[in-house]
């Protein structure tokens, strides 16, 4: 299990559910801009990072993580909290 406080495979994770090269995944990738974060793979990448990083997200955090940006900004949040 990873570290809330290392958040740098996160891009990594991204781009193996996406299943496109990490170089490719930046902080703006997300349903917006990438076509293959569909609403399935939503779901993939929110399972994977829950997994990966022992935490869960409220459904409201779920809907805003929309891109890998959000995803950080929502795990950096988690820090400290229970």
């Amino acid at each position: 299990m990873a570290k809330l406080t290392d958040l740098s495979g996160l891009t990594g994770l991204v781009a193996e559910v996406l299943q496109m090269p990490a170089a490719e995944v930046t902080e703006e990738t997300g349903t917006a801009t990438t076509a293959a974060w569909t609403s399935l793979r939503h779901v993939q990448i929110v399972s994977c990072v829950e997994r990966t990083y022992g935490i869960r997200l409220t459904a409201r955090e779920v809907r805003g993580c929309r891109s890998v940006g959000a995803l950080r900004a929502a795990l950096t949040a988690k820090r400290g909290t229970p």
